[in-house]
């Protein structure tokens, strides 16, 4: 340490980069102690490729508007989807800023991070509190790889519980009822055009007929089917998102790239594919389900068709012993799997549903039986005797 003629202090010192090479630094201050620091400021940043832009004193906000930005490039250069960005910018904004975005990363323990988690779940949802929990700790964990944390305090936090499981699932009486409820749906009335109950009837017996999304089956083009082969088929390559960035638009692959799959057509479902191609553009690329300027209808339009449906026909569903509440363009896809699993297995079912594991299909979509195969009864008479 040496006093320049300015009154000013100078440190020096040398030290190695991540190559190996040795550096010399220099650093001018008004005083020692702030020399020194800008000196060990920068070996720090020779030696770990860079000098962190975090804190212990920096807020939580701090780190989510530079994960952030991260993330948004990530989306930019097609390594994650926009839609999972606007996913986590939401909950970010929406629960977690509002909540505890002045908190330091120095004041954030596992303790207060728990008591941040369940404060959500106790005013909002199990879902809300589950993504909350999500987002914290990949903010956290951005915090840790900048050194502004020694770890990630979210990893230690009590579980939270799932969301209850819905066990409903249509049988083939509530089929044909749903199925003559939507042919005849205002049908009568006089107040404006009719809606597009077509659409609500091929699209349930499609997606009852292969167990595919509401997007995959919304994103099917003319291309996509194949009405010469015995049984028709249909490929699922591609679905239907909507985001503020790009709008709605065809993803060229399911929601897992994984799951590509050739799906053989029951009756029900060529006969609703057959109906669609006669509606459809001669183009191959045309979509089955068109908006009126053949662009693809959107998950969220076909959705809100199928809600005004439930909402005007709720007597009639309800006497037909659907679950209401729970009827949502999911409920044909867990109708498809558990239909097959009861009659064929587990393993087929989830290779219908293009599932990595068959646990997922268990957990998930396939509603357990409330009777027990009789056959059990017989296996235990002939081992135990009468």
């Amino acid at each position: 340490m040496t006093r320049l003629a300015s009154g000013r202090y100078q440190a020096r010192g040398s030290t190695r980069d991540d190559s190996g090479a040795l550096r010399r630094l220099r650093a001018s201050a008004d005083s020692e102690e702030a020399a020194r620091a800008d000196l060990l400021r920068q070996a720090k940043a020779l030696s770990t490729g860079g000098s962190s832009t975090l804190s212990p004193k920096s807020t939580i906000a701090d780190v989510v508007e530079l994960w952030l930005s991260q993330i948004l490039t990530r989306a930019n250069t097609g390594s994650l989807s926009f839609s999972t960005y606007e996913s986590y910018e939401t909950t970010a904004r929406v629960i977690i800023v509002p909540r505890c975005g002045g908190v330091r990363l120095e004041q954030l323990t596992v303790g207060r991070c728990d008591r941040i988690l369940q404060k959500i779940l106790e005013e909002e949802t199990i879902s809300k509190a589950r993504r909350a929990r999500a987002v914290l700790s990949l903010v956290c964990g951005y915090a840790v790889r900048d050194d502004a944390l020694d770890r990630n305090p979210v990893r230690d936090v009590q579980r939270l519980p799932t969301a209850p499981r819905k066990e409903s699932a249509l049988s083939t009486a509530q089929i044909i009822g749903i199925r003559e409820l939507m042919e005849q749906w205002r049908v009568t009335r006089d107040d404006g055009p009719r809606p597009n109950y077509r659409a609500l009837v091929d699209g349930m017996e499609i997606m009852l007929g292969t167990s595919i999304r509401i997007g995959e089956c919304l994103g099917l083009r003319r291309c996509d089917v194949d009405m010469t082969t015995l049984p028709p088929t249909l490929v699922v390559n591609g679905t239907i998102v909507s985001n503020k960035t790009q709008g709605t638009h065809r993803k060229d692959s399911p929601k897992r790239a994984r799951q590509r799959r050739n799906i053989a057509l029951p009756s029900m479902a060529a006969a609703a594919v057959r109906r669609r191609l006669a509606l459809a553009e001669p183009d191959p690329e045309a979509f089955l389900f068109p908006t009126n300027t053949g662009r693809t209808m959107s998950v969220s339009n076909y959705e809100r068709l199928l809600r005004s449906f439930i909402n005007d026909e709720r007597t009639e569903l309800v006497a037909l012993g659907v679950a209401v509440d729970e009827y949502t363009t999911h409920i044909y896809r867990r109708t498809a799997a558990t239909l097959i699993e009861r009659a064929a297995g587990i393993t087929l079912a989830s290779r219908l549903l293009g599932h990595a594991s068959e646990q997922i299909t268990r957990n998930s979509y396939v509603v357990t039986a409330e009777q027990v195969d009789p056959l059990t009864a017989e296996i235990l008479d002939d081992v135990l005797g009468t």
